[in-house]
């Protein structure tokens, strides 16, 4: 069995002699049709961490189960699905009070802690197991994950009808937001991001205007100078921070999607507190909320096919990974095929 392992800062291997993993009682075999790549696994590349050396990658995936442990009673072979590769505990107060995606295992999960989906066949506990309605493509599927997590975040930010949003970044999360809001009654959605073709993309999947970030200042003058209501940065850098409370309206809400490791001086950090902004951050999902992307996807409401720029092969994902952890580039989602 082939499988694409993570083996430290700026280092994975494709190695073609792996174990083909053997089920639980409680668990599935699934055949990998479909993996992303995501952003965490490109800043794992790039930094050595949080993913764990020697693990198989991949956490954003679909397939097609080829085998069933005796316990599992509501799945079937052949039954088309995507995983929630999160791990909770299901026994800490927030799994209790359904937050599992703030359980005391938080980073637990499949591609992270343990192996993931970048192989042929993966075995998955069955209640983390997702059926993909009919009209729901493999390469649909393998996005369910990210966009659970633009979904997450809209929801905890409190967004309204008729709210006002500026998204900052229109790569894969960034583009999904646009299309959530859309989908969530926004009344003006406007994008900052550096790279054109991605601005093209982002007005092309429902934003109202696009600019350079240098240019924030047109989104100012484009709200009456008051500001957008709502700011959801989908990079998360000192540099997006501080832009975002320069251009967040007074009493608005910045909401921190884009996750990075090393840690930042958040500058004009006095006006948090003079013009009464919140700075929510948020991670992760619920099992409602995926299925809540699920159900978007059913409905025809968010376009996944204009945002997947490349489909390779596994034998191409090291040069993958070296190509986008090398900005600028044009490459959204790149969908590793197993089919």
């Amino acid at each position: 069995m082939k499988g694409a392992i993570f083996e430290g800062k700026r280092k994975i291997s494709i190695k073609n002699d792996l174990t083909k993993p053997e089920i639980g009682q409680d668990e599935v075999l699934i055949k990998v049709k479909k993996v992303g790549i995501c952003g965490t696994g490109v800043g794992s590349y790039e930094t050595g961490g949080p993913f764990i050396p020697g693990n198989i990658i991949g956490h954003e995936f679909s397939g097609e189960l080829v085998e069933i442990g005796e316990n599992v009673k509501k799945l079937k072979i052949g039954n088309r699905v995507t995983v929630n590769p999160q791990i909770p505990c299901n026994e800490c107060y927030f799994c209790i009070h359904d937050q599992e995606n703030m359980c005391k295992l938080q980073n637990y999960a499949l591609g992270t802690t343990e192996d993931g989906a970048m192989r042929d066949f993966i075995n998955v506990k069955a209640d983390r197991v997702h059926i993909l309605p009919e009209n729901v493509s493999y390469e649909s599927g393998a996005i369910v994950e990210p966009l659970s997590i633009v979904i997450q975040g809209i929801q905890e930010s409190g967004f309204k009808i008729g709210d006002t949003a500026a998204v900052i970044g229109a790569g894969p999360i960034g583009l999904f937001a646009i299309q959530v809001l859309r989908v969530s009654g926004a009344h003006k959605i406007y994008v900052l991001e550096p790279v054109e073709s991605k601005q093209k993309k982002a007005l092309e999947l429902g934003a109202d205007k696009a600019f350079d970030p240098k240019l924030w200042n047109k989104i100012v003058r484009l709200t009456d100078k008051i500001g957008p209501d709502h700011i959801y940065d989908c990079v998360g850098l000192s540099s997006t921070v501080t832009t975002s409370l320069s251009l967040i309206k007074k009493g608005g809400c910045i909401t921190i999607i884009g996750m990075h490791d090393s840690s930042y001086e958040i500058n004009n950090a006095r006006l948090i507190t003079t013009n009464s902004i919140t700075i929510k951050g948020t991670y992760g999902y619920t099992q409602d909320v995926y299925k809540t992307a699920l159900s978007l996807l059913e409905q025809g409401k968010i376009n996944v096919e204009t945002i997947i720029t490349n489909r390779i092969k596994i034998d191409d994902v090291p040069q993958m990974f070296e190509k986008l952890a090398n900005p600028p580039h044009d490459e959204l989602k790149v969908i590793v095929d197993f089919e």
